[in-house]
């Protein structure tokens, strides 16, 4: 509990992610806050949720919840533990922290805030409390891309062999998104010295339709992470 300490002053903003371990973190979190006095133990003011997947089911009943008057007349505290959370989501998401009833707080645990749209991180405080750890991003990016195609699929699936527990779930796509956002960061620092590269802007473009599609519910990271082995 102590590593919260000087991340959450006791004035605090209304929502924040927190990039940790979204299956302990919450709980510490809460804990954390019980401890100090800013909600009572299993206050029904608390909004608690840890999930492999955040589903727009998910965020109705966080929309109810939002929705209630309090009950201890003090701080209302929404802890949401998730390795992905769905676009749709999202939206809803980001709807609610755009207008958050007096009171309320929001921490969005997720293990990199990358994953989420950038209308939710310019509205939200962002904490680190722990490194991301991502097998994807032990290849490096330059090597996969000067790699042949045959090296690149070879990677790919030996990264999706290492997680084919977690495919069709929040994890491994999380963990996509950050190869692709990894990807499209060394493909853009190349397109800036060479702006009329053709080949450079369709990687670009391909890259971020990939990250649209790895937002998708039910979207496959093993085929979307091999389209775009294919295609860079």
């Amino acid at each position: 509990m102590d590593k919260f300490k000087d991340l959450f002053p006791s004035n605090l903003y209304h929502s924040y992610v927190v990039e940790g371990n979204p299956s302990s973190a919450p709980g510490e979190l809460r804990e954390f806050f019980e401890h100090r006095g800013d909600i009572e133990i299993q206050s029904p003011d608390t909004f608690f949720q840890i999930c492999d997947s955040f589903t727009m089911d998910d965020s109705s009943k966080l929309k109810e919840w939002h929705s209630l008057l309090g009950t201890s007349g003090g701080k209302r505290m929404c802890i949401i533990g998730a390795k992905f959370i769905n676009h749709d989501a999202e939206r809803t998401l980001l709807k609610i922290i755009e207008e958050p009833a007096e009171g309320t707080h929001f921490f969005i645990i997720v293990p990199n805030s990358q994953i989420l749209q950038d209308t939710i991180l310019s509205r939200v405080h962002i904490v680190k409390t722990t490194p991301s750890e991502n097998n994807l991003l032990k290849i490096s990016t330059t090597e996969f891309i000067k790699s042949t195609l045959k090296e690149r699929i070879d990677s790919i699936a030996k990264i999706i062999d290492e997680h084919k527990d977690e495919e069709g779930s929040g994890g491994i796509r999380y963990r996509a998104i950050e190869f692709v956002n990894s990807l499209e960061k060394t493909v853009y620092e190349k397109w800036k010295s060479d702006k009329q590269n053709n080949n450079l802007q369709f990687s670009l473009e391909e890259l971020a339709r990939a990250r649209d599609f790895l937002s998708t519910p039910g979207a496959s990271a093993k085929m979307i992470l091999e389209h775009i082995a294919l295609v860079l």
